[in-house]
């Protein structure tokens, strides 16, 4: 429910919901300095994306298709190199847990 008062909009939520949302801004801020603290890389490539997920490179290309993850294709003059970001990959095996 959201009312206003003198120009400041103030939104209900439910208690619930509230928490949910705080646990879940926790634990990426969590993860944001874990990353850093570990000198993880931000973006992975396919093979290193395989290796946290645990899973065959079939796999991962099904999840690209499915819309799991945003890959990004890094161009040079030779080739492209595919990245997909670290956080992606952290979220979707949080959401599957």
């Amino acid at each position: 429910m959201e009312t206003q008062v003198n120009n400041i909009a103030v939104i209900t939520v439910p208690l619930s919901e509230w928490n949910d949302l705080k646990n879940l801004v926790v634990s990426v801020a969590k993860n944001v300095l874990d990353m850093k603290a570990t000198g993880q890389k931000e973006f992975l490539t396919p093979k290193e994306a395989m290796q946290v997920l645990k899973c065959s490179r079939n796999t991962l290309q099904s999840y690209i298709e499915k819309g799991f993850f945003n890959v990004t294709k890094m161009k040079s003059e030779k080739y492209s190199k595919v990245i997909i970001k670290r956080s992606d990959i952290d979220y979707f095996i949080e959401s599957r847990a």
